[in-house]
């Protein structure tokens, strides 16, 4: 009997939070409208102004709820725990991500931006014949430097990087390949990443398509992390299994770098990010 007046309690208890969400401060029981960022960057902010302070830049495809509106600016909790303020102009739902990232990608294809050229291989100077070495000074990368030339090395011929709008003062680099199902970022200096990324499709296409976006992301990891050892098959069994959650993440750490994997739902998609330690 005291242990049915105890559930019974809290039931009311519960129901009459629920009734009394917006008084009583128990608003985080309501189920929250949830969008997606559609743009690629967009700037999570304390208050609803673009002259206030950026607490966080979210990353397309990124899940947000919303617990405030004040036209056209939104109150909205990015992974359940970090609060902000978006401008309503640059969120939707699932299909307009999927939307702007082929926009994304069209535009591209007919951009008239610079685009970055694929390093050439020099031929090699037959052994007979002694070797010029330039005079020119060399600054030693720092450890762990990555380069852009070293992350797409073994990619596809009919990848071309674009330059894009910088960030922070940073240069920002964007190409694809796979006819849109593998799209590749990097941020930084060129010969001195501080991130790099790709982003592939990993469901509703076939298996030969898994198993290539699988196969280059073990490229892309291995060109950063050349002692990683785990094979196409692993990996496409990993991507798989991080895009059966509705939140899928996994990653790794080296003394130099982070490897991050993050499923972005509305594209059907995993992120993997590569950043200095």
């Amino acid at each position: 009997m005291v242990r049915l007046k105890f559930w019974a309690d809290r039931f009311f208890v519960g129901l009459f939070c629920v009734l009394m969400a917006s008084l009583s401060g128990c608003d985080y029981l309501l189920p929250k409208e949830k969008v997606y960022v559609t743009v690629a960057i967009l700037n999570l902010r304390e208050k609803p102004t673009t002259k206030s302070q950026v607490v966080e830049r979210l990353q397309r495809g990124r899940e947000l709820e919303i617990f405030e509106r004040a036209n056209p600016w939104l109150r909205v909790r990015a992974d359940g725990k970090t609060e902000g303020w978006v401008h309503g102009n640059y969120v939707g739902d699932a299909a307009a991500v999927r939307a702007a990232l082929q926009k994304d990608l069209a535009r591209r294809s007919s951009s008239t931006r610079k685009k970055r050229p694929r390093p050439t291989t020099r031929p090699t100077q037959p052994a007979t014949e002694p070797q010029e070495t330039p005079a020119t000074q060399v600054t030693p990368l720092s450890p762990g430097a990555l380069s852009i030339d070293g992350m797409i090395a073994g990619m596809p011929d009919d990848l071309i990087l674009e330059e894009v709008d910088p960030l922070e003062g940073q240069p920002r680099y964007f190409g694809a390949t796979g006819s849109g199902q593998v799209v590749l970022e990097f941020w930084g200096p060129e010969a001195d990443l501080l991130r790099s990324e790709i982003m592939v499709t990993t469901l509703d296409i076939s298996d030969a398509d898994l198993n290539r976006n699988a196969d280059l992301v073990r490229l892309f990891i291995r060109n950063a992390v050349p002692q990683w050892q785990r094979d196409t098959t692993w990996v496409a069994n990993f991507l798989r299994e991080l895009s059966s959650q509705d939140v899928g993440t996994g990653g790794f750490d080296t003394r130099s770098k982070t490897v991050r994997f993050r499923f972005i739902k509305p594209l059907s998609a995993i992120r993997v990010t590569i950043e200095k330690a």
